[in-house]
């Protein structure tokens, strides 16, 4: 047997800290001391994972609308409320018989086209061609709408058929024999000179000093009420017509004030029976 120990190492199960691996050895047999070192140098890359820290998380406030909890971050923004669509009607025409005048109809109808926005002369003659009615139907028999001088053609047949030939100089005989009626408001007497005198004096501008002039002086000689007349012959002698038909206005009021007004109440006399005193009278004298 040899003198010479033999040296045994044997190898223990490697133990790995952090990112240094190392092996572990023991001697039998020999003191460790004399031993040489075994080394074993194996680098092992060191892994680091990085976890990333979940967001903060927003604070919340509470929901007006639903009382619930949302983020205060996010806006409350209304929804845009829905567009509204509105579908305008046509105002419907009132038929023509005949039996009123024609031209108060033509401006009833010229009202109705503005109204109805129907610009071309084509569309406006179509309208009234189906609002005839009656006679009014015959009058315009075979007239079509289909250019823009058709619309002229009706009126003109309307005219033949409802109308007067002097029409001018007639209105003007109405305008200087007219009173006003019994019954007749002073601002409805007012509004039927204004027509006389437009139907009478189509070319004259009606705002002009001598129709005004004209307006009033037959408003004041139309008035039934004598009163009434020489307040406004003094009072209204140099006003325009509007002025004149207001103070008119003013003194018809003022006069149903003053009759009106209550009057104080008068004791009548107590009941008296005269019968019985004139028979104690009798009575007496017997």
């Amino acid at each position: 047997m040899s003198t010479s120990l033999t040296n045994v190492a044997t190898a223990m199960t490697s133990t790995s800290v952090g990112a240094d691996t190392r092996s572990t050895y023991v001697s039998l047999g020999v003191p460790l001391t004399s031993a040489p070192p075994l080394v074993n140098t194996k680098v092992v890359p060191s892994v680091v994972t990085t976890a990333s820290a979940p967001p903060p998380l927003p604070p919340v406030i509470q929901d007006p609308g639903t009382g619930g909890l949302i983020p205060s971050s996010v806006s409350c923004v209304a929804a845009p409320p829905a567009p509204m669509v509105i579908i305008k009607q046509p105002e419907p025409v009132r038929p023509y018989t005949g039996q009123s005048s024609y031209k108060a109809y033509k401006e009833y109808f010229e009202r109705i086209c503005l109204c109805n926005e129907w610009k071309s002369p084509t569309e406006c003659a179509r309208h009234l061609l189906v609002a005839m009615d009656g006679a009014a139907t015959d009058a315009v028999r075979g007239l079509k709408a289909k250019k823009d001088t058709d619309l002229a053609l009706i009126w003109e047949a309307l005219s033949r058929r409802f109308g007067h030939v002097d029409e001018p100089e007639r209105a003007m005989r109405r305008f200087d024999v007219r009173r006003k009626q019994d019954g007749e408001t002073l601002t409805l007497f007012e509004q039927n000179l204004r027509i006389l005198h437009r139907e009478a004096w189509p070319k004259t501008d009606i705002k002009s000093p001598e129709a005004d002039s004209l307006l009033r002086r037959k408003f004041v000689d139309g008035i039934a009420d004598i009163e009434l007349q020489k307040y406004l012959r003094f009072h209204a002698a140099n006003d325009d017509f509007a002025t004149t038909v207001s103070k008119a206005r003013q003194f018809v009021d003022a006069n149903e004030l003053s009759r009106t007004a209550k009057k104080p109440a008068i004791p009548s006399s107590p009941n008296v029976n005269y019968q019985t005193i004139v028979d104690a009278v009798s009575e007496v004298l017997d």
